[in-house]
């Protein structure tokens, strides 16, 4: 014996009427979607009175900005839509029908669910945010760029090349982030001839407090380090030094200078 339906659907009829009311849902749903917009700008803007070093910055306030949006749009139209549903169907049915075929949507948008859930997570996560460059650990490949986007569902990056990148969120697992690193290696080499390593050690080494004490992105005195790189005519000596994040490329300019200044007037020649 077959078991009948809780709740019998009935449709009904579809006129001018029931067009109006469905466009006054989805328009009220765009409306807001436009306010929510706003809203998400106003609600972020207000971290600006949070003390100073509390405050976030200006890649997260983006985030947070971008992602209050988007959810705010989302539920605005899940709402419409579950509304225009319940013009044609009763709730009761309605409510029957979403829990009888729950777990076969969860499954069929399982992908859907986990780039959403994801996409909520970055709202507390500040794994990284809009400006900020990144690489994201994708096999078979890694994409790397500055995220442009960040979104409930999907992140845009745009590579270095040009290329827009969308990736799904629940994809997202293991993130390299460029712009909070604490400092940047300023490493580099030097060559002196056999007879001149021992006194170009000492000098190097009297060196570097003097100019950890006149260096702002210096963070630490650099190290002299031997290297097993000898030849008949020249051994390498190696610098090892610890810059302020981002300053590597101009601190290693600067370090080089002064160094081989004080070389050249303790009359040692560099190597090659």
């Amino acid at each position: 014996m077959d078991t009948p339906l809780p709740t019998q659907i009935t449709f009904s009829a579809f006129n001018l009427q029931t067009l109006t009311i469905l466009a006054s849902f989805f328009g009220a749903a765009a409306l807001i979607s436009i306010f929510g917009g706003m809203f998400a700008r106003r609600m972020v803007s207000l971290s600006r009175l949070a003390p100073e070093k509390r405050r976030p910055s200006l890649e997260r306030t983006r985030t947070l900005k971008s992602l209050l949006s988007s959810g705010i749009t989302f539920m605005a139209f899940f709402l419409a839509c579950i509304a225009s549903l319940a013009l044609f169907i009763p709730i009761s049915t309605l409510i029957w029908i979403l829990g009888l075929f729950s777990a076969a949507f969860g499954f069929g948008a399982k992908p859907f669910v986990s780039d959403l859930l994801a996409g909520i997570g970055f709202i507390f996560n500040v794994t990284f945010d809009i400006g900020e460059k990144v690489e994201f650990f994708l096999p078979p490949e890694n994409i790397q760029g500055v995220v442009e986007e960040i979104n409930l569902t999907t992140t845009l990056v745009r590579s270095s090349t040009g290329e827009m990148y969308t990736l799904p969120n629940g994809e997202i697992r293991i993130v390299r982030n460029f712009s909070r690193g604490k400092f940047s290696n300023a490493n580099f080499s030097l060559f002196v001839t056999p007879q001149d390593v021992g006194r170009a050690t000492e000098v190097l080494k009297s060196l570097c407090n003097e100019i950890f004490t006149e260096v702002n992105d210096l963070l630490e005195p650099y190290q002299v380090v031997g290297s097993t790189n000898l030849t008949g005519s020249k051994v390498e000596i190696i610098i090892v030094a610890k810059a302020a994040f981002g300053k590597a490329a101009e601190l290693r300019l600067t370090l080089m200078d002064r160094i081989q200044e004080r070389l050249r007037l303790e009359n040692i020649e560099l190597a090659g």
